[in-house]
């Protein structure tokens, strides 16, 4: 009898303490959702090097806050690359109400509290398909923790539209259960439309059927968001891309390189890879989840297989549009060296691809502990993939390489800004460097203003 004792205790300890824990995020589920927002921008910053957070990147510092340093309440509105960029916009407003080295360190840091919130975001929305709090917390922790995301998207403000279009992805499919909840999403999905034109191809999910008035606040906020969008980009077009367009086995290929391998590789290793396999890892990772997805297609329930069919298709649509709409010669992977292939380029545009794949692992492994399979060494080989592919997501949640890794950084440049203001008394702006040749302007008297309070 001693065994049989021994072999139960562990089991119903372990079933105890999953019950205790779920009854105490039942009671204060807000305690959960603040730690969760939390931890997910912690996460977001601290996978940014440490130079990188003082870097400017982009649009952030010469169109969005210049523009804020220098213009008035009408800059919230102007639109940039043919569409709106509300959120970021509203970020640079806030940044420069801060003494002027900051400025870096806090475009940065708002960034990643964004990011941190809209994990929140997702993990709310997520709660009816995937009831299993362990999946829904790896699938709302996919909002900072994807892999190729530090590289251009976390920690900035020109590539925030990406993790909106990933949270607003749930925020479409999300079934609110009280009237508070729906007009906070409802206010996430405006502003969220706002600023990420992409918002559009989420229309097809608002076609699905659903006679609850809470739901339709939330969506009136999306689809608010997706009309002012639409009339921007057709009043203020951008401008057209004149590269050459990109051929579809390069797209195919591209896909194969950003939105799928690294899942399972480093991002310093891809190259690597790809001269030792070509594509094959990459196919044989796309063959696992598409047999997880029809796993789920076979045993999930109707709300999860429309969210794995949305999510394979929204992978695929993402990515295509977004590189058929911006050629480059770096996307035609297909015609490339093996020494090209190297040093693969890899893009932003696979990162909410890449979300939106790794989701249908822990979707699956959901289903296979809640409705167990007759044969249970299948049931038990979904949950160990999952389990792998989750593991190799996390093993790379460490600092990664990004694109402004090398600075140039912000607060070393004010000294000579400030002493060039001095210098000349009729100068009124300064130009100091960011990323990609880009410049910030700002005006002298913030920077004077600054040594003067010093």
């Amino acid at each position: 009898m001693i065994p049989v004792t021994g072999m139960t205790v562990a089991p119903l300890a372990s079933r105890s303490l999953a019950r205790r824990v779920r009854d105490a995020v039942s009671r204060r589920p807000m305690i959960l959702l603040v730690v969760l927002g939390l931890s997910c921008a912690a996460v977001a910053w601290f996978r940014i090097p440490a130079l990188a957070r003082d870097t400017f990147w982009a649009e952030d510092g010469r169109t969005f806050v210049s523009s804020a340093a220098l213009g008035g309440p009408g800059v919230l509105f102007t639109p940039y690359a043919g569409y709106l960029h509300t959120v970021p916009r509203l970020v640079a407003a806030g940044v420069v109400l801060l003494p002027v080295d900051q400025w870096a360190l806090a475009t940065t840091a708002a960034a990643c509290a964004v990011a941190g919130a809209l994990a929140v975001v997702v993990f709310v929305c997520a709660r009816d398909m995937v009831p299993w709090l362990p999946a829904r917390l790896f699938i709302s922790g996919l909002t900072v923790l994807a892999p190729l995301a530090p590289r251009e998207v976390l920690g900035n403000l020109a590539n925030l539209h990406s993790v909106f279009l990933w949270a607003l992805f749930w925020v479409a499919l999300s079934r609110p259960r009280r009237m508070r909840t729906a007009i906070i999403l409802s206010a996430v999905a405006l502003f969220g439309a706002l600023t990420e034109i992409q918002t559009l191809f989420l229309a097809p999910l608002l076609l699905l059927r659903s006679r609850d008035r809470l739901v339709w606040i939330v969506r009136a906020g999306l689809l608010a968001g997706m009309a002012a969008q639409a009339v921007v980009t057709l009043g203020w077009p951008r401008a057209q891309d004149t590269n050459p367009a990109v051929d579809p086995l390069s797209i195919a290929y591209g896909y194969l390189i950003n939105a799928v391998m690294p899942l399972v590789v480093p991002q310093a290793r891809i190259g690597h890879v790809l001269v030792a396999t070509g594509p094959a890892v990459g196919i044989a990772v796309l063959a696992l989840i598409v047999a997880a997805a029809a796993f789920v297609a076979v045993r999930g329930t109707r709300g999860q297989r429309v969210l794995v069919v949305a999510a394979l298709s929204g992978s695929v649509l993402i990515y295509v549009a977004s590189v058929v709409t911006n050629p480059n010669t770096f996307y035609d992977y297909a015609r490339f060296t093996s020494a090209q292939l190297s040093n693969a380029w890899l893009t932003r545009y696979g990162v909410v691809p890449s979300m939106l794949l790794a989701l249908v692992f822990p979707v699956a492994a959901a289903i296979a502990l809640r409705r167990p399979h007759r044969r249970v060494a299948f049931r038990w080989t979904v949950v160990a993939v999952a389990g792998l592919a989750a593991a190799l997501i996390v093993a790379q949640f460490g600092p990664q390489l990004t694109r402004r890794s090398y600075g140039p950084a912000w607060q070393p440049q004010l000294a000579a800004a400030t002493a060039q203001c001095r210098r000349d008394d009729e100068l009124r702006f300064v130009n100091l460097k960011e990323t990609i040749g880009w410049s910030v302007t700002v005006p002298c008297s913030d920077l004077t203003s600054r040594t003067d309070a010093d």
